[in-house]
């Protein structure tokens, strides 16, 4: 993926919303591109979790106990959590079809975050609209 199309993508998460081309031309040149067949799980249930993912192409289905907590499509995150504060993740993701997706470790995005204030509050302005978040 070229570095546009990954600015592009990143520019549609809500996480990232407001934040300038050159920040987020920054996040998308220390993304790992992560290539998955249809199936092909991203994180399992108990297993350790310290990245986040954006879906660049395709859909990634969120299941625990066998029952569909989300499904993401293209400019969609999930795991912010884990990038946040790594832990043992209680769902499995998995494709859903042939998709791509740009992983976020936590140490880049605690990185990034020590550089750029905007980012940080972006992230704690997209947390907080998260539904169930109380006002």
């Amino acid at each position: 993926m070229l570095t546009i199309e990954k600015v592009l993508t990143l520019s549609r998460v809500d996480l990232f919303a407001g934040l300038t081309g050159e920040s987020l031309s920054e996040i998308a040149g220390l993304t790992e591109e992560l290539d998955l067949a249809k199936g092909q799980p991203v994180s399992s249930d108990g297993g350790p979790s310290s990245a986040m993912y954006v879906v660049a192409a395709g859909r990634v289905q969120i299941l625990k106990e066998g029952r569909i907590k989300a499904e993401f499509g293209p400019g969609e995150a999930f795991g912010v959590i884990c990038a946040l504060d790594p832990r043992e993740v209680t769902t499995t993701a998995a494709a859903l079809e042939e998709s791509l997706l740009l992983k976020i470790e936590h140490e880049v995005l605690f990185d990034l975050i020590s550089e750029d204030v905007e980012l940080a509050k972006a992230i704690i302005r997209s947390l907080c609209r998260r539904p169930g978040i109380s006002e």
